[in-house]
């Protein structure tokens, strides 16, 4: 969290919430209802007015509102409850509200945050139906940011807000967003810039995994890894959530300082918009016949690596790309869009980078270049132990950012910015399938059926594996019991007040993506992992004991993948869902044996389930 916001952690005024229900008749009889008296001077105004409204039994937003600094905000309905959700000022800054006698005062639930920011956009059209059902969307508006302290650190126009994001976007009612600020400005503490990312964190009901991975991507060094800030969001008056703000990944100034080629080269084209240039396509490349190249095109470069399956969906959509012989696609993502010859020098870079990296020798045979001359490795080895330790199921699969500066600077290929961190700590969201939540795993980013082939052949180079050994050694193995219990509770307690918030607004979300239990119960669940995590990450790296993999298949295809220390006995394996298959026992493939929990384990196995002779279903673990 960002270190502005830190201090007042623990600090803010314990005013208890009066929480109460009435019913909607008596509530709806009034048509214009003060509830909330303005009796301090200096802090948020608070009134409701409304008109009558159908009463729904479901979740809805009532056409009631209230103001908090001069901003409305719409009672929220449920069940027959009407929720106001308050941001901290309303506690933090001294407000004492007072329930006007028109109203029965147990008419309102009121909820209190604390700690963090509040966050008021208002787009032109009033409603927020354009971007929360079309990702491609954009909306002017304005922007407002209300402090815990009660005072107003920006009111700001907005070019734009629009979603953003793969699966969090189709996947949620929660969506997350992109705003594009009129003009370059500080947001919540950070440095000055335009483009700033929204994260709903809807896949993680700690709404913490984002930002405990991005600390320990910051104390590791990786480019753009700076924490973002909590808030809480309203969006056309109504309260969204609990939202994570942090940088748009680009390259600018104050975010990816490297070389701007796009700029170069729209200097070149007299400022003109590359996009409006002719598309050029080969089979592997997609690229623009834009007229004049900067007379350095080696740099800078942000590309992104993606699953096939999703990247052929939008090979339409992205301004440029290019895949490599071993099918590794990847979308540029600065230059958008890049002439003929940028698109060859990425592409013959990055194949080089490849060739080197998949040699036995580590050397690429064409230039005769070593994958150390050709990628910064220490960047490697960082996002490599990222990705490992937070057991990240998009590791190098998917939101794998690398970027290239001009060779007249440092030439090399980088692993970074760092992205998307909600699906790690043993998160594992009903959506995605079956997908491991134990700590005592080594993946080497190849258990995904779209899995990078990059970091799990690095991962067999023996200068490489020694690097990855004295990194955990000496900075990370150290640094996560601080992670465990400094950072975590930290996180926790900043965000405690605005989570519950969050979880009565989208309670039926986490209900279907299957959380169950409270927040405590969740934090409880990431408080152990990351210590299970580093016990067994410990016997790995430091004490070198060996780890076989187990193999589960259904009916040929990979269902599960269990790790286990060199002696130890095998683990029970996973429940099956009946919506996958009826598993009635496992047989070894290689001798058609059945598993021995007793026995010790020193080698790789492979176990096939055997299916009741109705079941038929072709089960995959993996999902996009």
């Amino acid at each position: 969290m960002n270190k502005k916001y830190i201090a007042c952690l623990y600090a803010g005024i314990l005013l208890a919430a009066t929480i109460c229900v009435t019913t909607a008749a008596q509530f709806l009889q009034k048509n214009s209802i003060n509830i909330f008296s303005d009796a301090n001077q200096g802090v948020p105004s608070m009134t409701a007015k409304g008109v009558e409204t159908d009463h729904q039994t479901t979740t809805n937003i009532n056409t009631f509102t209230f103001t908090v600094a001069q901003q409305e905000i719409k009672l929220w309905s449920k069940n027959g409850k009407y929720y106001a959700f308050l941001p901290s000022a309303c506690k933090e800054a001294g407000l004492a509200p007072e329930i006007s006698e028109e109203i029965d005062p147990d008419a309102i639930v009121r909820m209190y945050s604390e700690h963090i920011p509040a966050v008021f956009i208002n787009t032109q059209s009033g409603t927020s139906d354009l971007i929360n059902t079309n990702k491609d969307a954009k909306e002017a508006g304005d922007i407002t940011v209300l402090e815990p302290d009660g005072s107003i650190s920006l009111k700001h126009s907005l070019e734009y807000i629009k979603g953003r994001g793969n699966s969090s976007y189709t996947e949620f009612d929660k969506k997350p967003y992109q705003i594009k600020l009129s003009d370059s400005a500080p947001l919540l503490g950070m440095e000055p810039g335009k483009k700033w990312i929204f994260i709903s964190n809807a896949t993680d009901a700690t709404l913490i995994r984002n930002a405990l991975s991005r600390n320990l991507a910051n104390y590791l060094g990786l480019a753009q890894s700076e924490e973002g800030t909590f808030v809480d969001l309203y969006l056309n008056q109504e309260y969204q959530g609990n939202y994570y703000v942090v940088e748009k990944i680009e390259i600018k100034k104050n975010r990816l300082r490297i070389s701007d080629l796009e700029k170069a080269t729209e200097r070149e084209n007299l400022d003109e918009d590359l996009d409006s240039y002719e598309t050029v396509w080969t089979d592997t490349t997609k690229a623009k016949q834009i007229p004049k190249d900067p007379k350095d095109i080696t740099g800078g470069y942000l590309i992104e690596r993606d699953f096939d399956n999703r990247f052929l969906k939008e090979v339409e959509i992205n301004g440029s790309y290019f895949i490599t012989e071993s099918k590794e696609c990847f979308i540029v993502r600065s230059p958008e869009y890049t002439s003929e010859a940028q698109i060859a020098y990425i592409n013959d870079y990055v194949q080089s980078v490849e060739n080197a990296i998949l040699s036995s020798e580590g050397i690429d045979a064409a230039t005769g270049k070593t994958y150390e001359e050709l990628i910064d490795v220490d960047s490697f080895v960082d996002k490599y132990l990222l990705e490992e330790i937070t057991a990240n199921y998009d590791g190098g699969v998917a939101s794998s950012y690398f970027y290239k500066d001009s060779d007249i600077i440092d030439g090399r290929l980088y692993a970074g910015p760092i992205w998307d961190y909600d699906v790690t700590w043993g998160n594992s969201p009903d959506y995605l399938g079956q997908i491991s939540t134990s700590p005592e795993r080594l993946t080497r980013l190849a258990s995904h059926i779209d899995s990078s082939i990059w970091f799990q052949s690095l991962y067999g180079k023996p200068e490489f594996y020694e690097k990855i050994i004295t990194c955990y050694r000496e900075k990370i193995s150290p640094y996560l019991p601080f992670l465990e219990e400094e950072i975590l509770p930290m996180l926790e307690g900043a965000t405690a007040a605005s989570a519950k918030m969050d979880q009565v607004r989208w309670e039926e979300q986490y209900v279907e993506n299957g959380y169950s239990g409270d927040r405590i119960t969740q934090i409880d669940f990431l408080k152990n992992y990351i210590a299970q995590r580093k016990d067994f990450l410990d016997q790995v790296w430091i004490e070198q004991t060996p780890v076989h993999q187990i193999t589960l298949l259904i009916e040929g295809t990979v269902y599960d993948t269990l790790y286990v220390l060199d002696g130890d006995t095998l683990p029970e394996f996973p429940q099956i869902l009946e919506e996958h298959a009826q598993v009635t026992g496992w047989t070894s493939i290689k001798d058609g044996s059945t598993p021995d929990q007793s026995t010790p384990v020193i080698t790789d196995m492979t176990f096939q389930a055997i299916l009741s002779p109705q079941d038929v279903t072709t089960v995959s673990g993996q999902k996009p």
